[in-house]
């Protein structure tokens, strides 16, 4: 009550008790026995039979397997590798038992590829998997875990085709996790448009290739676009070593455009070289790459 700013639920639960002028006081857990009798109340020989606090009814679903069956084949892809196995040719039946699909009890399971589990999975038909991903996200005995957890504890029992998917997507429009779950990421940063002054000021550059020789057996082609006026050059080139971009840069475009005062381009191993990066310290070329440039290369 006494937050400067409070949000959230705290601000809710203000906003609910302004209305009563009440005190809140803390009190040792030892000396709170006024709670305790609320949750633990005296109970004799003769009252513990009805006790409603005493007695806790647990009552668990259970679906015998024709039921599950049932459910399966109302799953028209489920329906098909069911039928396949029981009724396919020898090689159809193959192809499916190979990806680890069978039958128990008429009812399908599937043994994952990538887990040393001797327990089969379940096949989830398309109509149940939003009550699984309920069950196992949404469910108070769930927890609301993230997407990796909730996907892991599906996985144990049950599968279906793009589970991962389905898992991302209800976790990521979960209501519950939406509202109270605070975002861990960094904010998203500023439109950082920059401003071209001349043409030619900053060139993008990149390779392309090996393609079926030419006339003078060239196989690349060195790819540079002025990011001001959108102008294309193209140079075919016999070998994509560093040497040769860098000679094909100095002399085809630095000496006859002028020297550009932001480079361009990717991660290849002819740009990240140190005869380039010789090149645009002499030149005093502030050479940038695509994950460090604010925009991508338009060569991309």
């Amino acid at each position: 009550m006494t937050l400067k700013s409070p949000s959230g639920r705290l601000a809710r639960w203000a906003l609910q008790l302004q209305p009563y002028n009440i005190t809140i006081k803390y009190a040792p857990g030892k000396s709170n026995v006024v709670a305790d009798t609320l949750s633990r109340p005296p109970c004799t020989d003769e009252t513990i039979a009805t006790c409603p606090i005493c007695i806790v009814s647990v009552d668990l679903p259970s679906q015998g397997p024709a039921n599950i069956r049932q459910e399966q084949l109302l799953d028209p892809e489920v329906r098909k590798i069911i039928e396949t196995l029981e009724n396919g040719t020898p090689e159809e039946t193959t192809q499916w038992a190979t990806r680890g699909y069978l039958l128990s009890q008429g009812v399908l399971y599937r043994y994952t590829q990538d887990d040393d589990s001797e327990e089969a999975q379940l096949v989830v038909p398309a109509q149940e998997r939003i009550n699984i991903l309920k069950e196992y996200h949404d469910a108070p005995t769930a927890g609301h875990y993230g997407i990796e957890h909730t996907l892991r504890k599906i996985r144990r029992k049950y599968y279906w085709p793009g589970m991962r998917t389905s898992v991302i997507q209800h976790v990521k429009t979960c209501l519950s996790c939406q509202r109270y779950k605070a975002s861990n990421l960094k904010p998203a940063g500023l439109l950082q448009t920059p401003t071209l002054q001349q043409r030619f000021e900053v060139v993008a550059i990149d390779l392309f290739g090996p393609l079926p020789p030419g006339p003078l057996d060239e196989k690349w082609i060195l790819i540079l676009e002025d990011y001001t006026s959108r102008w294309v050059e193209l140079f075919a080139l016999t070998n994509a070593s560093a040497e040769t971009c860098a000679w094909t840069l100095v002399n085809e475009v630095f000496l006859r455009y002028g020297i550009p005062r932001r480079l361009i381009s990717d991660n290849g191993i002819q740009f990240v070289s140190s005869i380039l990066q010789q090149i645009t310290y002499c030149l005093d070329i502030d050479h940038k790459f695509t994950y460090q440039s604010i925009i991508l290369a338009p060569t991309q």
